[in-house]
């Protein structure tokens, strides 16, 4: 098995430090924010010593490979993009708090998510056409690695469904 380790910021001494408990052969880099630690070994430390350098990690079989899956299926909203884009339409037509409300209501479990999203698409009925582009035009943003990952995913033949 391979241990993947990852963090927004790799802490050097934390990655060698699960290197060493977990008694891997060799460490690879993946991307700037991700190492392979090849032939690393379980430890039931290492749950706690990855949460205390700021690290995530999963195991993967030592033959997997991006191009041995088919489907790729992700959130749109606040996932491969920067924005929740009900909260940023609403907001550009001065609704915003009326939404967010309604979203606040939903997460306290005071609604479910089909009723908050019918009063939320309800409070912007009629909207023109050219809102939704203005949205996409001046707010929403891919996330940081959002892109590379889609073109690698299609170099690979994986489908992905948003």
């Amino acid at each position: 098995m391979n241990l993947v380790v990852l963090a927004a910021d790799v802490d050097g001494v934390a990655l060698k430090t699960v290197a060493k408990l977990t008694g891997t052969r060799e460490i690879e880099q993946i991307t700037p924010r991700s190492f392979r630690l090849l032939g690393a070994s379980p430890h039931a430390a290492l749950e706690e010593t990855c949460a205390d350098g700021g690290l995530d990690y999963a195991w993967l079989p030592e033959d997997r490979r991006l191009r041995d899956f088919g489907l790729f299926v992700t959130d749109m909203d606040s996932t491969l993009i920067d924005i929740e884009c009900i909260d940023e339409i609403a907001d550009m037509q001065g609704l915003k708090p009326q939404v967010a409300a309604i979203t606040e209501a939903a997460m306290r479990g005071e609604i479910d998510f089909r009723e908050s999203l019918v009063r939320r698409v309800a409070l912007l009925a009629g909207l023109p056409e050219a809102a939704l582009q203005a949205v996409y035009d001046q707010r929403l943003q891919l996330n940081a690695g959002a892109e590379r990952l889609l073109q690698g995913l299609k170099r690979a033949g994986v489908h992905t469904v948003l």
